[in-house]
């Protein structure tokens, strides 16, 4: 029973993480993009938008720990084009670039971060001073399977001679 609402409870919580904000969705919805799907820290990508509000300030922002990355103005079909820079001390990892606009517009973009992850100093194993038997084990185990059938069948023939 404890298994069972474990089980409950960590997929209800895998699905909180995964839920998407609450933006305004459909065939007028605004929508963002970025010129690429990951960028170092200190790199520069293009964010572009549309059905945002004609002449609106567009903020930029990349989620984790939120950082404006620049601000724009929709044109009079709602776009805007943007270059933005990661600031160098983005951690690596998938953030959010979310643009809205001052009619409330809100949309997201995934943006992976990469980087170079530190590499771990090197610590001395420890000694090897078993052996593998895992393959002696099988051959063990397989000898001791025919000697039992062997005894069964020299039992079962021992009463049937008599």
């Amino acid at each position: 029973m404890k298994a069972k609402f474990a089980l409950i409870v960590a997929v209800g919580c895998l699905g909180l993480a995964f839920a998407a904000p609450a933006f305004a969705y459909g065939p007028n919805a605004a929508t963002v993009g970025a010129s690429t799907s990951s960028v170092g820290p200190g790199g520069s990508l293009t964010v572009t938008g549309n059905n945002f509000g004609p002449g609106d300030t567009v903020t930029v922002v990349l989620h984790s720990a939120p950082v404006t990355l620049g601000t724009t103005t929709a044109d009079s079909s709602g776009e805007f084009s943007v270059v933005v820079t990661i600031p160098s001390d983005t951690a690596p990892g998938l953030h959010q670039i979310v643009a809205s606009d001052t009619d409330g517009d809100s949309t997201s973009t995934s943006l992976l971060v990469v980087g170079t992850v530190p590499v771990a100093v090197a610590t001395p194993s420890l000694a090897f001073t078993g052996a593998d038997i895992a393959a002696l084990s099988g051959v063990g185990a397989i000898a001791v399977a025919l000697g039992g059938m062997l005894i069964l069948t020299g039992r079962r023939r021992r009463r049937v001679v008599q």
